[in-house]
């Protein structure tokens, strides 16, 4: 090959591979665009709210004062908005951008995942530019066909973890652009912008900052071992911490209503959580079975149990290597550290959801895990390279066949309620979701056996609502006793759910004098279920016309 060819051939082989990593990324997801919307949280983003549908005004001053579902994402909504335009209510336009979106993370990750490989070798030993490109291609299909991904990408509703992936890579590198060794630095008004960007996406990006300062210590070495260059450091990024510091505290005032309370999940329990997050999501990453859409937290939380435990040792043990080995292996410690801060607003210590852990949380906190993997494959590179690449095809072959597979289970709600029921057969939202997976499908016997086990998991609250209802017909809405009662219903929304549906089902069923019943409790208790009174309404109005 002539010598210009050569050249422009490896000045080009980067573009190439990100190219290929973002190919290898959406052909994997490609069977997603089969898959339609899903009775989880897209009835509640999508099909039950049209305030987002369209381009015009209203729809985007909705956007960005909404906090539906008590999340703030306005460029989320934005995008499905553009997604009505294109498309109507077709689910595959819904799922074709989220492909593209995830797509578009796999080739920035393989740009992120070279830089900072080039970064950490050092002056003495370089290696061979081919290698760190295909140590980088190597973390980027780690990243982009793990069964872990398959959650925020096949699910519509998660759109916002690929969108602020997407922004958030960009916005490292073009810091780590600003703050190329050996080069006077650069402004960060680009990085502020796509940090904004990434923060309206989805408010996981807030850690960024802090993710930075980390590139700083390594591998970027402009903050010393005894913290020389960090005072620079913050100063040259309030911009930044001033968006992501606005960010969390709007997410934290929409999320507020939803936490659970600390009466109810205390700060041990929650300390215990987070120490499981963080094991879990590597455990997953090395070896990733068992994975569920749903891992159901059902306070209270037993800490002594020993996955809790066990998971307690393990993350001390792990925050003691890297402190024992920071100067030796300054990789190690950096890539934990990133992992850790950006874990942690989803690790437990701000709860919000019914969820333990979830897959969604591991999409931008695992990628330093596959730089990790991209670092040790141009390792072995050089000792044994046939051996090693042989791991690598088979590493990556292994992970697509099992997103193959995790993707089967979000098809249809049905699958994605019984696969939570499968992991977790005590998991009483997968019981009311399959429940009402059937329900739809006029499976309505089915439908009534998996309300009444969901309803089975909450006697206390069954008979809270049973009390509760004969207080209000009583006429006690105010007393001490009807206060408690209300609260301790609100905070069991599943047993509440259950009981409504299940009145429906009975209905479905001809079973109408004990729909009638159910119901008239579910009307009680929750004023604000309006499919529950309107179902009443008709039931009583049958009940009448058949006297």
């Amino acid at each position: 090959m002539p010598a210009g060819a050569r050249a422009r051939f490896v000045a080009a082989r980067p573009h190439l591979l990100a190219a290929l990593a973002a190919a290898a990324a959406a052909a994997i997801f490609i069977p997603s665009l089969h898959f339609g919307f899903l009775a989880f949280d897209d009835p509640m983003f999508l099909a039950s709210n049209t305030h987002w549908c369209g381009l015009g005004g209203e729809a985007w001053r909705w956007a960005w004062f909404s906090h539906t579902g008590g999340v703030y994402q306005p460029l989320a909504w934005l995008s499905w908005s553009l997604d009505y335009a294109l498309w109507g209510f077709d689910a595959r336009g819904y799922h074709l951008q989220n492909v593209l979106w995830h797509a578009l993370t796999a080739g920035l990750a393989l740009y992120l995942a070279r830089r900072l490989l080039s970064l950490a070798q050092s002056s003495r030993a370089r290696d061979p530019g081919w290698m760190t490109e295909a140590a980088a291609f190597f973390s980027a299909l780690v990243f982009a066909v793990h069964p872990l991904r398959v959650e925020s990408v096949t699910w519509v509703a998660e759109r916002r973890d690929t969108m602020c992936g997407a922004f958030s890579l960009a916005a490292l590198l073009l810091y780590l652009n600003a703050r190329r060794p050996g080069r006077p630095p650069g402004p960060l008004t680009p990085t502020a912008a796509f940090l904004l960007l990434a923060l309206t996406a989805k408010a996981m990006a807030v850690t960024l900052p802090i993710v930075m300062i980390i590139l700083d210590v390594y591998p970027l070495a402009r903050i010393g071992p005894r913290l020389e260059g960090l005072d620079v450091a913050v100063r040259e990024k309030w911009p930044l911490f001033l968006e992501a510091g606005i960010f969390a505290l709007i997410g934290m005032s929409v999320q507020d209503r939803l936490h659970l309370g600390w009466d109810q999940h205390g700060a041990v329990a929650r300390m215990a959580q987070s120490a499981y997050a963080l094991v879990f999501y590597v455990r997953k990453s090395v070896w990733p079975s068992g994975l569920a859409p749903l891992y159901e937290l059902r306070p209270p939380l037993h800490w002594m149990q020993g996955r809790f435990l066990a998971s307690a040792v393990a993350a001390a043990a792990g925050a003691w290597a890297c402190a024992r080995w920071r100067r030796a292996r300054p990789w190690l410690s950096a890539a934990a550290a990133a992992y850790a801060v950006q874990l942690l607003p989803v690790s437990g210590l701000f709860q919000f959801g019914p969820q333990l852990v979830a897959d969604r949380y591991s999409y931008l906190p695992c990628l330093p895990l596959a730089f990790l993997a991209g670092a040790a494959f141009r390792a072995g590179l050089r000792r044994h390279r046939l051996v090693s690449i042989a791991a690598a095809v088979a590493i990556a072959a292994a992970l697509a066949a099992g997103t193959v597979v995790q993707q089967s289970y979000w098809r249809t709600s049905a699958a994605l309620w019984s696969r939570v029921l499968e992991v977790d057969p005590g998991s009483s939202m997968g019981q009311l979701g399959l429940g009402t997976a059937l329900l739809s499908s006029s499976r309505v016997s089915e439908a009534q056996v998996h309300f009444r086990a969901a309803l089975a998991a909450y006697p206390d609250c069954v008979s809270d609502q049973d009390r509760l209802a004969e207080r209000f017909a009583a006429g006690d809405r105010s007393s001490a006793e009807s206060v408690r009662l209300s609260h301790d219903v609100e905070t069991h929304p599943v047993c509440r759910l259950a009981r409504a549906n299940l009145g429906a089902a009975l209905a479905m069923g001809g079973e109408m004098r004990e729909a009638q019943k159910v119901l008239r409790i579910v009307a009680a208790v929750s004023p604000d279920d309006e499919k529950s009174r309107i179902n009443l309404a008709r039931i009583e109005a049958a009940l009448r016309g058949s006297r």
